[in-house]
């Protein structure tokens, strides 16, 4: 029960994806920030219920609007018992959620490294047994329909930056190993520094995040060279910390650094510089790019100074998605005859530009229809094509869709070397 009635119900932003089960159409609630960390099941009745509570009506009034919109009677004990049940999950903004919150921003501050988030989920928990799935998705690459050689790099030039996708390696695993086999098929020494730029899928406020935390894996525990984010802060105005928690959850930087950490082992220490960049809506929302923002364009700048000089070499890998498209991801239209095929035609046209190293060119195929392809991607993405600079060249090393039925959706990523100078 709540410590006192709450007048005004205001739902938080959870994520809501539709999908169908025995014939019956419900709707998952996931707490994007994971303060809740259960993904709930709940009726299309019930979440149509909730989407009227934004804090401006009362239950009685959530009631009759509900009746009146829906033509379907419900009682004021029903309503105000849902309103209590959300509470109690910490899904409305409530005394009971910001206690949630702040325990959650607590344990996090206090913890000596980031843990891992997915283990268990996403991944094998048992270091023998995700080596051996990292393992299967080499023997994949290798053995697949898409089997090929990663092409040698350009003459003259030496791998710079990776894009990996960073959906469940369940689905993109594949993908991941023709980028992380091209790494280690490359003739340079390996990287002592990766900076891993992952997509921030909680929202924030900031454009960019680092963490100074080491990041624990089951195959072990990998320290952020805290020079290079020392060097990087003193660069920048804003505090690249202030949004650290992001990180907690965020699989975008998690699933390439298995992939790094399974491919050096013992062999070759590394360190890392772990960034998550930000929404771009704003502006794909407008007529600007983002290098028209200081806030963009000092960070790239901090970043590249940061990095100038340092004793070792440094290589990029982005966590990145392609296209999200169907139910699961607001769209009207599921999975229909035309939607895979547009997919990959809007996504050819788009890594054109990617390949290319235009920038500018990515960024305008996509703010041309505000971003219809939902490419979340795009952040990290278009800040390592900056930091790379005007010389790169790059190199589409595979592609691919997964699609899933249960919610009538797909999801295309892919792996792309980025090449340039040698230091």
């Amino acid at each position: 029960m709540t410590d006192s009635p709450i007048v005004s119900p205001r739902v938080r932003p959870i994520e809501a994806i539709p999908f169908e089960q025995d014939g019956e159409e419900l709707v998952l609630l996931r707490d994007p920030f994971h303060y809740q960390p259960n993904i709930l099941t709940i009726s299309v009745p019930a979440y149509l219920l909730l989407t009227f509570m934004n804090g401006k009506r009362t239950s009685p009034e959530i009631q009759q609007e509900f009746q009146k919109q829906f033509s379907a009677k419900i009682s004021l004990a029903d309503v105000q018992g849902f309103v209590e049940e959300l509470d109690e999950l910490g899904l409305l903004f409530t005394k009971r959620f910001e206690e949630m919150r702040q325990e959650a921003l607590r344990e996090f501050r206090d913890s000596k490294v980031r843990k891992a988030a997915h283990a268990g989920s996403a991944y094998e928990k048992d270091p023998q047994a995700l080596r051996r799935q990292l393992d299967s998705y080499y023997a994949a690459m290798e053995k697949g329909p898409r089997a090929k050689d990663a092409p040698p790099p350009p003459k003259g030039k030496v791998l710079r930056g990776l894009v990996v996708p960073h959906i469940d390696l369940r689905a993109g695993g594949t993908t991941s190993a023709f980028a992380f086999d091209a790494l280690r098929r490359s003739a340079a020494p390996p990287p002592d520094l990766f900076v891993l730029m992952g997509t921030s899928h909680q929202p924030g406020a900031r454009l960019f995040s680092l963490t100074r935390k080491p990041f624990e894996t089951p195959l072990g525990t990998v320290e952020v060279d805290l020079g290079a984010a020392q060097a990087l802060q003193q660069r920048y105005p804003a505090d690249l910390t202030e949004e650290e928690f992001l990180h907690k959850h965020e699989h975008s930087i998690e699933f390439p650094l298995l992939f790094l950490q399974h491919l050096y082992a013992e062999s070759h220490p590394f360190k890392i510089l772990p960034i998550l960049a930000g929404s771009f809506q704003l502006f794909l929302g407008s007529d600007t790019l983002p290098s028209d923002h200081e806030a963009f364009t000092g960070f790239c700048s901090a970043l590249r100074a940061a990095l100038e000089g340092y004793a070792g070499r440094v290589c990029y890998v982005v966590g990145a998605d392609l296209s999200h498209m169907g139910r699961k991801f607001g769209d009207e239209e599921g999975l229909g005859d035309d939607l895979e095929e547009w997919t990959r035609e809007r996504d050819a046209e788009m890594l054109k530009h990617v390949v290319a190293c235009r920038p500018e060119h990515f960024f305008r195929h996509l703010q041309a229809d505000n971003d219809r392809q939902k490419v979340c991607g795009l952040p990290p993405m278009y800040t390592v094509m900056h930091a790379l600079g005007d010389h790169c060249t790059a190199e589409l090393l595979d592609y691919d869709i997964s699609v899933e039925e249960s919610t009538q959706s797909l999801v295309s990523f892919a792996s792309i070397a980025f090449y340039g100078d040698p230091a």
